[in-house]
């Protein structure tokens, strides 16, 4: 819905002959990030494994669009003595990630790239005409959103990883790096009886047709990569051209891969944690270990008081409730845990064996699931007990709830009655968490005349805490913490199954 003008308003105020009702508001419902908690997660994961996301995890793309960007350069000095402009290289190399994805998702259409709903209609033709009005809509709706280049997919890390740099005249074109040559001549020497087609040597309109793209689906295949483009990936992402924190995350999820005999990414997560896991990684391996189980640990906190936030909403469908009856009914939920005695005594852990912050959470995350049982209480207490003696990371920040912040306020309980203590937990911790960062949103985006969601689910009113009308509960899920990607991407440049065979034929 259009924004209303100053203007407009007294023009209809003016003309009105009596008073009437506004249209009903079309607000939308948001808040992913109920209480503020997640950016501390991305932040600690920078410390292990920089530069990567959750998406970009394949090399054949990152070498696509390097050598789309230097296949797009070579032939605008083969037309010198015609002008290119910043838009026909940008066009070329939406051509070619398009006609690759379009390859790919005829070859296998459950294919781990991005914009596979947003390219259904051109997989589903004959031929496709990349050009005119149709084709410049679709690269400018997919321009932030489903291309490789795209913030949310392969950008960041094509610039982070080493692939490609901003031309310093031309901001929005990308030069492939003289490092990687190697591999883009690789990548080439696939597809070299092809490139006379229009689509990889002409600016301007090209047409392409579905049983070309069938067949050069096969010769620069997403899982068919050349030795030399793994040798160059490896270099970028875990060798010598890598920080030295991702450098030594990599060598922790290899070693930690090594030790289980085992490269599924739910053993080799636990493992790098520590205890109660009996890997021990190589001495200079141990700080990078620590500051793995700090990413973990915060997880687990942000999912606790995520998933206590869900129970809080789950309690408010039947009707507000003060703080004190939603403490009482949450105490009277746990098992095996004195809710009697002081805020130190229901801390204490259910056993004295160390626990695992990873185990913890697939423990919330299956809770979450079965409402109906009651071990999302008992679950959350214990996640949180957790938390409360685990190490802190310096420098987070305390509006987030830094997890210093959360052990010292702990403290200063810790000889409080334990029903005064959660009730702290409901009210600061979550409640008021919440509030802060959905009103702090709200007015930043009405300032930046920017979306309108109503991302404040719980207020207060007389009757206590209740749920905002239109309010809904949707249960939390981890943030995804880029392990998997690292393990893909180890697993395509041959460093993970090489650990394993060392590993194989020393056992």
């Amino acid at each position: 819905m259009a924004e209303v003008t100053l203007n407009e308003l007294i023009t209809a105020a003016a003309g009105a002959e009596g008073p009437s009702f506004p249209p009903p508001s079309k607000i939308k419902l948001g808040g992913v990030d109920p209480l503020g908690l997640r950016q501390i997660n991305f932040d600690l994961m920078d410390k292990v494994l920089p530069g990567l996301n959750n998406v970009a995890r394949h090399i054949r793309p990152f070498v696509l669009v390097a050598w789309a960007w230097r296949r797009a350069a070579r032939l605008a000095k083969e037309f010198s003595g015609n002008e290119v402009l910043d838009d026909q290289l940008v066009d070329f190399v939406d051509r070619i990630e398009v006609i690759y994805a379009w390859s790919q998702l005829l070859r296998d259409p459950n294919v781990d790239l991005p914009g596979r709903q947003v390219l259904a209609a051109i997989v589903a033709q004959d031929r496709y005409v990349f050009g005119g009005e149709a084709w410049i809509k679709r690269c400018n709706e997919r321009r932030l959103s489903t291309a490789f280049t795209a913030p949310v997919n392969y950008g960041p890390g094509l610039k982070a990883l080493g692939w490609v740099a901003p031309h310093r005249d031309h901001p929005r074109v990308l030069i492939a790096l003289p490092e990687i040559e190697p591999a883009l001549d690789a990548f080439e020497a696939e597809i070299a009886d092809r490139l006379d087609h229009p689509a990889f040597c002409s600016f301007g309109t090209v047409e392409v047709t579905k049983a070309e793209a069938v067949d050069w689906a096969e010769a620069w295949a997403i899982n068919q990569v050349t030795a030399t483009e793994r040798r160059i990936a490896a270099e970028r992402f875990f060798g010598t051209a890598a920080p030295i924190e991702r450098r030594n995350g990599g060598a922790l999820i290899l070693q930690a891969a090594a030790h289980l005999a085992d490269a599924s990414v739910g053993p080799i997560r636990g493992a790098m944690c520590g205890p109660p896991s009996n890997f021990l990684p190589s001495a200079e391996l141990i700080e990078t270990s620590h500051a793995w189980r700090r990413v973990q640990v915060r997880q687990l906190l942000r999912l606790g008081l995520e998933a206590f936030f869900y129970w809080v909403m789950w309690a408010l469908e039947d009707g507000p409730c003060t703080s004190e009856s939603l403490v009482r009914r949450f105490l009277g939920e746990i098992e095996n845990r004195p809710n009697a005695g002081s805020a130190g005594e229901w801390l204490k852990p259910e056993s004295p064996a160390p626990a695992s912050p990873v185990d913890l959470i697939e423990r919330l995350n299956a809770a979450l699931i079965d409402k109906e049982g009651r071990e999302l209480e008992s679950t959350i207490a214990v996640a949180l007990s957790l938390c409360l003696t685990e190490e802190a990371s310096a420098g987070e920040r305390a509006d987030r709830l830094s997890l210093e912040r959360a052990q010292n306020e702990a403290i200063a309980w810790v000889d409080q009655p334990a029903e005064d203590f959660v009730q702290h937990i409901l009210e600061s911790w979550v409640l008021a968490q919440h509030v802060y960062w959905s009103v702090g949103r709200g007015l930043a985006d009405a300032r930046a005349r920017g979306k309108s969601l109503l991302r404040l689910k719980v207020v207060l009113e007389e009757g206590g805490w209740t749920l905002t009308p239109g309010a809904t509960r949707g249960a939390p899920i981890p943030t995804p913490d880029r392990l998997q990607t690292a393990v893909t991407l180890a697993r395509e440049c041959g460093l993970l199954n090489s650990v394993l065979a060392e590993e194989a034929a020393l056992g």
